[in-house]
């Protein structure tokens, strides 16, 4: 802050800021702001493709998984159904047998 004194006025308050930056230096700091800003950019929306594919394949999973599992439970009653005639059939023999 300089303060100044002439005759006849007050006091007066100046506050004197310079700042002497070149101009290639401003355009340098924008240019890489600019840069990461595209490149955040382009980086997220590539990660969204990603999730975007992620997500189809779990769908297929799913699908998948719930087939095998329809699949398992209909093979676990016609394992049920052939044990109950196999049992049948072996109950069947051993009365005929006396």
């Amino acid at each position: 802050m300089n303060q100044d004194t002439q005759p006849g006025d007050l006091l007066k308050a100046r506050t004197l800021v310079e700042w002497k930056l070149p101009l290639s230096w401003i355009l340098g700091v924008i240019g890489v702001f600019a840069a990461f800003a595209i490149g955040l950019i382009f980086q997220i929306g590539s990660q969204g493709e990603t999730l975007r594919d992620m997500k189809d394949q779990l769908k297929d999973m799913k699908i998948s998984i719930n087939a095998g599992n329809n699949q398992a439970m209909t093979l676990a009653g016609e394992i049920a159904i052939l044990k109950f005639r196999i049992e049948n059939l072996e109950a069947e023999k051993r009365s005929a047998a006396k």
